[in-house]
C-alpha cells in the first residue's frame, strides 16, 4: 500500500511520481475538452446531475449524450482493471498497456479536432471520458483506492482530513512529552508518513490546476496540438514503467 510503513521510499517517489503527473494530464484535459467541446469529461458526478437535470426539464438529447459519456467513463475504468489484470505477472511494465491506450486515445482525438477545429463531435467527447475513466482506474489500482486524479473533490476531501491527522499527530508529541515531544515531532515532520500524505494531496490539488490552466492557454494559441502534452506525459511514464533502472523491481509502484 503506498505511504504506508511497509512501502519503501522509492516505491513511495514513483507513486508520487505517477500521481502528480496524471493530476495534471487529468486538469488539462478536463480544461481543454471543456473549451474545446463545451463538456467536461473527467467530472462525472456533474455529469449524473446533468443527466438527471436534463431528464426532469424533458431534454432527452442532453440526456442521452451525457448519458454516452458517463458509460465511456465507466467502459475506460473496465479497460484499465483489465489490462491491469492481463499484465499482473509481469516483472515490469504492468502499467504500460493502460498508459498507452490512454496516450493512443488522446492522440487520436487530437488528430482529428486539427482537422475538423470547430467540430463538436460527440465521439471525441466519449473518446476523452474514456480516456479519464481508464486513467481514473489505473490510479485507484496502483494506490489501493487511496487516490483518484480525474476529479478534485477527493483531492480536497484528502486536505481537510490530512491536516486535521497531521495537527492531530503534533498534539499526540506534545501531550506525551511537551514542548520536547512537539519539538521532537515537528523536527521528523519532513519525512513522517502523514507529512507525506499531506504534501501528495496538496502537490494533487495543484497538478490539477496547473493542467486546468495550462491547457486552455495552450488550446487557445495552439489549438488540437495541445493535447500533443498529455500524450507525451504518458509516453514518458510508460518509459518509466518500462525501465530497468529503478528503486526495486520496478520503476512505478505495483498495482
Amino acid at each position: 500500500m503506498p505511504f504506508s510503513s511497509e512501502s519503501s521510499p522509492g516505491n513511495r517517489r514513483a507513486y508520487t511520481l505517477l500521481s502528480l503527473l496524471l493530476a495534471g494530464v487529468a486538469g488539462l484535459v478536463n480544461a481543454t475538452g471543456f473549451v474545446a467541446l463545451g463538456l467536461h469529461t473527467s467530472h462525472m458526478s456533474g455529469n449524473m446531475a446533468r443527466l438527471g437535470e436534463s431528464l426532469a426539464t424533458g431534454e432527452p438529447a442532453l440526456a442521452w449524450l451525457t448519458a454516452q459519456v458517463l458509460l465511456a467513463f465507466l467502459l475506460g475504468a473496465m479497460a484499465a482493471s483489465a489490462l491491469l489484470e492481463l499484465s499482473r505477472e509481469r516483472a515490469r511494465g504492468r502499467h504500460s498497456s493502460a498508459l498507452l491506450l490512454e496516450a493512443l486515445t488522446l492522440g487520436t482525438i487530437g488528430a482529428w479536432l486539427s482537422f475538423h477545429p470547430n467540430a463538436r463531435e460527440p465521439t471525441l467527447m466519449w473518446g476523452l471520458a474514456f480516456a479519464m475513466g481508464l486513467q481514473n482506474a489505473l490510479v485507484t489500482r496502483v494506490s489501493g483506492a487511496v487516490v483518484r486524479t480525474t476529479h478534485i473533490t477527493g483531492i480536497i476531501t484528502d486536505i481537510g482530513i490530512q491536516m486535521v491527522r497531521l495537527v492531530a499527530w503534533l498534539s499526540d508529541g506534545a501531550r506525551h512529552h511537551g514542548l520536547r515531544g512537539l519539538n521532537r515531532r515537528l523536527r521528523a515532520l519532513p519525512t513522517a508518513i502523514e507529512f507525506e500524505r499531506t504534501r501528495l494531496h496538496l502537490g494533487l490539488g495543484a497538478a490539477f490546476l496547473l493542467g486546468c490552466t495550462v491547457g486552455p492557454l495552450l488550446f487557445i494559441r495552439l489549438g488540437a496540438a495541445t493535447l500533443a502534452l498529455p500524450c507525451a506525459v504518458l509516453v514518458l511514464l510508460v518509459a518509466l514503467d518500462l525501465s530497468a533502472i529503478s528503486t526495486g523491481s520496478q520503476a512505478l509502484p505495483r498495482s
